[in-house]
């Protein structure tokens, strides 16, 4: 197993706090939240939102946005935590270490959904005849505690077939093989059928490798359970000394259902639990994922941002063609009257009259 360990310098926590301190100030440039009076013309400046206060904003809605996801895959699934982390290669389908999407590759998140009973899951077997896939191949994958012991890591790996133990504690059933063809599968011991298995079973062309699988039910407990395969193993988990039982029911967490690619690797380098090589265009797939993550809201609400203030600034211009407008359609005052003289115009002589 190859891995890279960053290694932080003694100042580099400030140095980081810092750098993201000045990141979230650029990006959140304060500004003041104004209301205008439609009957004065006032503005009114209400709140003013610091850089801080607006950085926390978009956090709470992000982390809202986060829980609510997680509540829907919580009532979905019926399990918690709902995800669980591939570790290793033992499920991809390439030789070459490249991951690809609709497969459980290393670094994926798989969604896990309760399994209640051994009809919940359908084995490879099972999806052979009724043409029922996931990730690439017939059947369901599980996810199981290897021999029930729920202090170890679980194994996230196909099921390939499910076992029945006969009431005479030596042999095995199958009703998976009862109707499938007889190219499909065969016995070492001629005289073995789909109720009666003691010896080899094989099965035929599985998997994107095309591989014969093989089950030597002579070596397994009797007891029932499935028999189960990574996709990219050679052999069955089974063939294992410590592994010799069919996984019980019990012992299963849940089967696969949904996947999200690439991020896993995150929780793997940071608890140094990588299984396998990471594929190279996974971790180049999870980089520019995260960069979109953190740059689209930010070029969103930069966008969001400017079309506002453009539209403002339009509707302000507007209003001031207008006013401008109607000052034009006002008739200009009449002039002043002139004020009256301080001289008034003597009044014409009086003749007197004779009085007689």
């Amino acid at each position: 197993m190859a891995f890279r360990v960053f290694k932080i310098p003694p100042n580099g926590v400030g140095m980081a706090w810092q750098s993201l301190r000045n990141t979230i100030f650029i990006l959140y440039l304060s500004f003041a939240v104004c209301v205008v009076s439609s009957e004065t013309g006032s503005q009114d400046t209400k709140k003013k939102l610091t850089p801080a206060l607006l950085f926390l904003r978009d956090a709470g809605i992000a982390l809202i946005f986060v829980a609510s996801i997680l509540l829907a895959m919580y009532a979905y699934t019926g399990l918690w935590p709902p995800l669980v982390v591939v570790e290793s290669d033992s499920m991809m389908h390439s030789e070459d270490n490249v991951s690809y999407v609709g497969v459980i590759d290393t670094g994926d998140l798989v969604l896990v959904k309760s399994v209640d009973s051994d009809s919940d899951v359908q084995t490879y077997m099972d999806g052979y005849a009724s043409g029922h896939r996931t990730y690439g191949d017939y059947g369901d994958v599980i996810i199981y505690n290897v021999n029930g012991n729920e202090l170890g890591t679980p194994i996230i790996h196909r099921a390939i077939i499910y076992l029945e133990a006969n009431a005479d504690g030596n042999s095995f059933r199958s009703e998976s093989l009862r109707y499938i063809d007889d190219d499909k599968w065969s016995t070492s011991d001629p005289s073995d059928t789909w109720d009666h298995l003691t010896s080899v079973l094989r099965i035929y062309e599985v998997g994107f490798q095309s591989e014969t699988v093989t089950i030597d039910t002579s070596r397994l407990v009797v007891a029932s359970g499935f028999i189960t395969k990574g996709d990219h193993n050679d052999n069955t988990d089974q063939s294992l000394p410590s592994r010799s039982t069919p996984v019980k029911v019990t012992w299963i967490v849940g089967k696969a259902r949904g996947e999200i690619p690439w991020f896993g690797l995150l929780k793997l380098w940071f608890t140094d639990s990588l299984g396998s090589d990471a594929p190279e265009n996974s971790v180049r797939n999870l980089w520019i994922s995260l960069a979109f993550i953190v740059i689209g809201p930010i070029l969103i609400d930069v966008f969001v941002t400017f079309k506002i203030r453009k539209k403002i600034a339009r509707k302000r211009e507007a209003a001031m063609r207008e006013y401008e407008a109607e000052q034009r359609k006002v008739p200009p005052p009449p002039p002043p009257e002139p004020e009256p003289s301080a001289q008034q115009p003597s009044e014409p002589p009086q003749t007197p009259g004779n009085t007689g």
